[in-house]
């Protein structure tokens, strides 16, 4: 439910307006009625309204002197002018500052109504708009902290690790040669003020840069930061580092700043710098996570890892899950989890980057420890190449995987119709071939992938139809039975898949 604030000076025109309308039908909360212009500013601060109905021309404040205040200061609230037929100029400059609607005096109930109506599609399409701006930005930050981590981890903790052959592994998930990234060190900041800094620092970056994922690393009084270039210069965040409040500083922060052509060149240079620390935090979030804490962990993983690539031997794949069982910090617990599944992902080709993120996405949901412990060591027996119902695939299996990719929405996509029309090789011999490279019968593969697929849609679309969804997927003629094998697999509906990444907006 919108909510709406009407200002006026006349008041039988502002009750008049409150009274004729039946608000709740249009789904309108009317939270204030205001007879100047300084109670309605106030009031907007006070209640963050979706929708304010003002007049012009009122006592201690007019309404474009509050329309040009709301704007300033960033807020989402859309005005509608109320003005008479001699303060037209008046609205004019109010467009100025993104007003599309006015109402001209005198108007009738329709008039209003109408006008409330195209206002409150602008409020929704705007909600809507941010939603999928922040899921999809929440998506590729997660990923971006999850592959840095990686790979600190892999080239710090291991003697012979060359960084240059580690990035291969995650080539997939961010541009390291092409995008330019400027660095700051932040010199002299004590690690009792290290968890204050980042509170600050992350409401300045929420306020001032929201969709821009900050990296950080943290060893012995020295914050370093990097990010993708987003400006020319940038005095004003140097200023707002060395003037930021911190609780413990015995002497004054010392800012030194670098531009890299690309990431790969400032990881060179990172992380040859701190080689030589033995308590290194990355900043995950706005959140330091100690690395060497936890390096018997990361290292046995890799060992454990790299034995069962050689051998093959299960015994291997046993001792790897169990590794899980004696941590007990589930941010740390996750990050491993992630690590593995990252390197594993890259070593088999039946994978792909969809799978990972949909992994990804079902890990950062899970709070508890237990839980994803188990849910940690289910994606790895799933993605672990060599075993049991993950074997490489062959040439023949890959062109049947990339083929159901392509025709996906094809209702009548079947397993005889690709060996006969694009193999040209018998049916049965494929669908044997086919189950012994990936453990499956090809109509569970197109079912699971298909399932897959729609998560992918519901989860970066709020405005998502199940109907729609269905014909994307290839159930086009019966989206009800869809819904039955979504809810099958996944644990509940497309409807209530989709609420749950758009919580706030669901209720229309």
């Amino acid at each position: 439910m919108l909510k709406l604030i009407i200002a006026d000076d006349e008041k039988v025109i502002r009750e008049a307006i409150s009274t004729i309308i039946d608000w709740k039908k249009y789904d309108i909360e009317l939270i204030r009625l205001c007879k100047n212009g300084l109670e309605a500013y106030n009031s907007i601060l006070d209640e963050s309204p979706d929708i304010v109905l003002t007049d012009i021309r009122m006592p201690h404040m007019d309404g474009l002197q509050i329309i040009r205040n709301i704007s300033e200061m960033g807020l989402d609230t859309q005005f509608i002018i109320l003005s008479g037929y001699g303060e037209f100029e008046y609205a004019k400059a109010a467009m100025e500052y993104g007003v599309k609607h006015y109402l001209l005096k005198p108007c009738n109930e329709h008039q209003i109504v109408e006008c409330i109506q195209k206002t409150a599609q602008d409020c929704y399409q705007k909600k809507l708009s941010l939603r999928m701006g922040k899921n999809q930005f929440f998506i590729a930050n997660s990923i971006q902290h999850s592959v840095i981590s990686c790979i600190i981890n892999d080239t710090i903790f291991q003697k012979n690790g060359c960084l240059d052959d580690m990035i291969k592994n995650y080539e997939q998930y961010m541009d390291f040669y092409y995008t330019p990234y400027t660095l700051f060190y932040v010199y002299f900041l004590e690690e009792d003020a290290r968890d204050e800094f980042l509170k600050i620092l992350e409401q300045y970056c929420r306020e001032r840069i929201p969709h821009h994922t900050i990296h950080g690393i943290y060893v012995h009084c020295t914050m370093i930061l990097f990010f993708k270039d987003y400006a020319q210069n940038y005095d004003s965040f140097v200023q707002f580092l060395l003037r930021m409040p911190l609780p413990v500083k015995h002497v004054d922060l010392k800012i030194e700043s670098a531009r890299y052509l690309n990431l790969k060149n400032l990881l060179h240079t990172v992380l040859d710098k701190i080689r030589r620390f033995s308590m290194i935090y990355y900043i995950n979030d706005f959140h330091a996570f100690a690395t060497c804490n936890y390096l018997f962990f990361t290292q046995e993983s890799e060992r454990l890892y790299q034995a069962f690539k050689n051998t093959g031997d299960p015994g291997e794949i046993s001792r790897l899950l169990g590794l899980f069982t004696g941590i007990s910090d589930l941010n740390f617990c996750r990050q491993l989890g992630v690590s593995l599944l990252l390197k594993i992902s890259a070593d088999n080709p039946a994978l792909s980057a969809m799978d990972f993120t949909d992994w990804l996405i079902s890990l950062n949901r899970e709070k508890h420890l237990d839980p994803l412990k188990q849910m940690i060591r289910e994606k790895i027996k799933q993605a672990l190449p060599g075993a049991p119902h993950a074997n490489k695939a062959s040439a023949m299996t890959k062109q049947i995987m990339s083929y159901v990719e392509e025709h996906l929405q094809d209702e009548n996509l079947t397993l005889k119709f690709i060996a006969e029309n694009e193999l040209y090789m018998n049916v049965n011999y494929v669908s044997r071939k086919f189950f012994k490279d990936t453990g499956v019968k090809f109509s569970h593969y197109l079912a699971d992938v298909r399932i897959k697929k729609a998560k992918q849609y519901l989860a970066s679309n709020e405005s998502s139809k199940i109907q729609d969804i269905a014909q994307l997927v290839g159930y086009g003629n019966n989206p009800q039975y869809f819904s039955h094998l979504f809810k099958k697999a996944v644990g509940m509906t497309p409807s209530a898949f989709n609420r749950s990444f758009y919580p706030i907006t669901a209720k229309k």
